[in-house]
């Protein structure tokens, strides 16, 4: 602390004020050596104070109370201010995180509603029917088609019926007489198996316990082909005519479409002819296979409109039988290594 040479010598004549005065006192108590124009430390002990009236004295204690007090008080305040304002900032911190976590849950409960909804409105209600007794059961389905469900059946559908396609799942054996409708296709399926109708009636058959899906067209037309994607499965298409009946081997993975009206002749003891009547020429070759225990290797597709009407001789020999039924339909038959190719 330092006080400039102007202020020390009003001090010594006497003309500071109390709060010069004071100041003064205070630099001078300070200093162990006075300044040499000043009077020396032995001179200033000898100097006796001044009296100081008792008005004066008071007035000097106010002034340095109202200074210190004044300062302690703004710092106390400041300090309380500043505890407040940490609170304050406290408090909003944790209401923003409350309300942040409400809109969270908020929108947790929105989306898991939303989810919910979306859950409840893709649901499908599915209706079964099953056949309990040890006799047939005549059913009509909502868009006025018959199903005669056969001992053990059961049929399961979507409600509602009629969407894109009238879709059916048997498991089982049942007599189908579909009510027209080209806009809405008829399909059944079974073990694997589909059958799509327009409006006709067939009869399908996929026992549990057994290897064989049947399908037996009455009336109209039906397509059939297998809908499972498993590598090993070759997948077909058939369409069946009246008359037709496709069967099927899912362990063998292998079809066999017959007409139900190819007449076979009285089957004596050896067997020694074979007897057709307006016959699918495939299942004449498929006579002939089995009886001679050789391969026939053909189209399908052009064999599929060709039919055979007439008796076949067992005691004569195949490829006598081949070459007839081959110039009868203007086929070419070739010989191969494990039998015979018939082609246009």
């Amino acid at each position: 602390m330092s006080v400039s040479e102007q202020l020390l010598d009003k001090y010594f004549k006497g003309q500071c004020s109390p709060e010069e005065k004071l100041q003064v006192m205070h630099y001078l108590n300070e200093m162990e050596d006075l300044p040499d124009h000043l009077l020396s430390k032995a001179e200033w002990d000898e100097i006796q104070d001044a009296d100081l009236d008792e008005l004066k004295s008071e007035e000097m204690l106010n002034v340095v109370k109202i200074q210190t007090t004044g300062k302690a008080y703004r710092l106390k305040w400041f300090k309380i201010v500043s505890a407040a304002a940490i609170v304050l900032i406290a408090l909003s911190v944790g209401l923003l995180n409350v309300l942040n976590l409400n809109q969270d849950k908020a929108g947790i409960e929105i989306a898991n509603t939303k989810v919910l909804n979306i859950e409840k409105s893709n649901a499908i209600n599915w209706k079964s029917i099953v056949n309990y007794t040890d006799h047939q059961q005549l059913m009509n389905l909502p868009d006025g088609s018959s199903v005669k469900l056969f001992p053990g059946a059961e049929l399961r559908y979507a409600i509602p019926f009629v969407s894109n396609k009238r879709e059916v799942y048997l498991n089982g054996k049942s007599f189908f007489e579909v009510a027209k409708d080209k806009n809405h296709p008829f399909v059944v399926y079974a073990k694997g198996i589909s059958t799509t109708a327009l409006g006709t009636s067939f009869t399908v058959t996929a026992l549990n316990n057994s290897k064989f899906i049947k399908v037996q067209l009455h009336t109209g037309k039906v397509l059939v082909k297998n809908i499972d994607s498993v590598p090993r499965i070759s997948p077909f298409n058939e369409i069946l005519l009246p008359g037709k009946e496709l069967v099927y081997n899912s362990l063998k993975n292998k079809i066999k479409v017959s007409d139900t009206r190819t007449l076979v002749a009285k089957r004596e003891s050896p067997i020694k002819e074979l007897n057709f009547q307006q016959a699918s020429l495939v299942d004449v070759f498929d006579q002939l296979e089995k009886h001679y225990k050789l391969k026939i290797t053909y189209d399908r597709a052009e064999l599929a409109e060709m039919s055979f009407t007439g008796k076949i001789q067992l005691t004569q020999t195949i490829t006598t039988i081949l070459e007839e039924i081959a110039e009868l339909n203007k086929l070419n038959q070739i010989k191969t290594a494990d039998g015979y190719l018939i082609r246009k």
